[in-house]
């Protein structure tokens, strides 16, 4: 399969200054100031994520998904998803998940495959999201231990109720809704063929490997801090 076309010359912005407004050990806010080749001039505000989400697909011998749950305080609500978490950027998506998967449900896995790379909210954030499957499940050795602050559960619901709790809403996590209709589309018999190097940074820190979102930042020059 060919890749989809790119034009060439694809960025129309030309950044001439940007302001650093926030920033803190999961975040960073900035404001670019541009001069679009149409010529207009404007402003793009910026939400850097210093942490990379990772996420898992965890399937038991009956087919049946391991959901967290948890009180999601932006949206007020609570909410039932996959395992995730957030990995530092000397921490590879891959070792990242096998600890969140530890820590939240008490659980470690013998089979893992990468699933899909997507971008969660591309016209404000520089967020990536690495989501695996994990299968043969077993107790990992000191059981679940979650940080300070979390109050989680955890239970076990069927993969194909867990497609009907999507349309419900009751599921409405993006990561988890995500997963769940790529590995019904595999299932289906969608191939799930990914290229090589971004295959590669599911086992590669950011550090090693940041995106080109990330490595902005360092490229910048902040005309003054709000």
């Amino acid at each position: 399969m060919e890749n989809l076309p790119i034009p060439n010359n694809p960025d129309p912005y030309n950044v001439t200054s940007s302001k650093l407004y926030f920033d803190n050990p999961w975040i960073r806010l900035r404001e670019d100031i541009f001069t679009h080749r149409d010529g207009t001039k404007g402003r793009y505000s910026v939400c850097g994520f210093r942490r990379t989400a990772c996420a898992v697909l965890a399937l038991d011998e009956n087919d049946n998904v391991v959901l967290v749950g948890q009180w999601r305080h932006p949206l007020k609500c609570y909410s039932w998803e996959i395992i995730e978490g957030g990995g530092m950027e000397n921490e590879t998506p891959f070792n990242t998940i096998k600890r969140e998967l530890a820590e939240e449900t008490g659980l470690q896995a013998a089979l893992w495959e990468p699933l899909l790379y997507c971008n969660l909210s591309n016209s404000s954030t520089d967020e990536e999201a690495f989501i695996f499957v994990a299968k043969d499940l077993s107790p990992a050795a000191g059981g679940s231990h979650p940080d300070d602050g979390e109050e989680l559960a955890c239970i076990r619901e069927p993969f194909q109720n867990c497609l009907q709790r999507v349309f419900k809403g009751e599921i409405a996590d993006g990561l988890t809704v995500i997963a769940l209709f790529a590995e019904q589309a595999r299932r289906g018999g969608t191939k799930s063929f990914m290229e090589q190097n971004l295959l590669e940074r599911f086992f590669q820190s950011p550090a090693d490997h940041p995106s080109k979102g990330r490595a902005e930042w360092d490229k910048l020059f902040f005309d003054q801090k709000a």
